[in-house]
């Protein structure tokens, strides 16, 4: 239980960083008087800190619900393979389109990939696949899923923070805000692919349900939404938006029960 609790704290630390860079940004776009500060200094420390607290929630939450075994090892794949596909992606181009990180995610691996962006995966791949075990579809197809429901993160997402102060930059003119669409099929390929290698340990992963597991989810992709629609990408907030609402509508459905129960009060659900 202490994990829990722990892990719920990180995920308040979360909204509140959330809701703080929201508020900032629409302040310093709006506003004609803001306060005199380092904007890219304070962009760079709210970044760190939004992986930050939302790595650890997912870890804990996965570590109280599954064991430390089940959370380290979605770490170590997330950082390895996905870490992989990163270097591959600033180096190459594939598989998510030509892109470069800036500086606003400190030190880079090899010059090319942020340290802290391969274990970051592990944020919300953990709740896409327990969004995923609550859909209950067949094994053989539940990576594929997961890395779907992890993609749909990135509707909002990538808009979000390619303008503005971006964190990466895309070298090439996209058909969505700049964004080739094929870094959506990067994206679906990479969380399939860790999830398939985790799914391989654990083939009796139980998956389980917590409403702050979800409020992770929630969160995170409210807060790409709104800075998506702060910097006037209002497609991307609309798509994640109808994304999110379809996907939990088909949690209830395969379910047959409620998702929500009063204001954050999320039913544990059967698997």
């Amino acid at each position: 239980m202490k994990l829990r609790k722990l892990g719920i704290l990180f995920l308040i630390a979360h909204a509140l960083t959330a809701v703080f860079s929201l508020t900032g940004t629409w302040a310093l776009y709006n506003l004609t008087n803001v306060p005199d500060w380092d904007y890219s200094a304070l962009t760079f420390w709210l970044g760190i800190a939004n992986i930050v607290t939302g790595l650890l929630t997912a870890f804990l939450l996965m570590a109280h619900h599954e064991g430390w075994f089940s959370a380290w090892t979605l770490l170590v794949l997330c950082t390895v393979l996905a870490g992989g596909m990163e270097l591959l992606g600033t180096t190459t181009g594939i598989p998510f389109g030509a892109y470069q990180y800036t500086d606003l995610l400190g030190p880079k691996f090899l010059g090319h990939v942020p340290y802290l962006i391969p274990p970051s995966w592990m944020m919300m791949l953990y709740p896409a696949m327990v969004l995923t075990h609550a859909l209950q579809v067949h094994p053989v197809v539940r990576p594929v899923v997961a890395g779907f429901v992890l993609t749909v993160w990135d509707f909002a997402m990538d808009p979000a923070v390619t303008t503005g102060f971006a964190y990466w930059l895309w070298e090439t003119d996209g058909a969505f805000y700049g964004m080739p669409l094929q870094n959506w099929l990067g994206w679906w390929f990479t969380g399939a692919l860790v999830a398939a290698a985790f799914y391989g340990v654990h083939k009796k992963w139980k998956g389980t349900w917590d409403w702050a597991t979800l409020a992770l989810y929630l969160i995170q992709g409210a807060f790409m939404a709104g800075l998506a629609w702060i910097y006037m990408r209002p497609t991307a907030t609309v798509l994640w938006a109808a994304s999110v609402a379809a996907l939990l509508a088909l949690v209830r459905w395969r379910t047959r029960k409620p998702v929500i129960s009063g204001a954050m009060q999320w039913r544990t659900l059967s698997s």
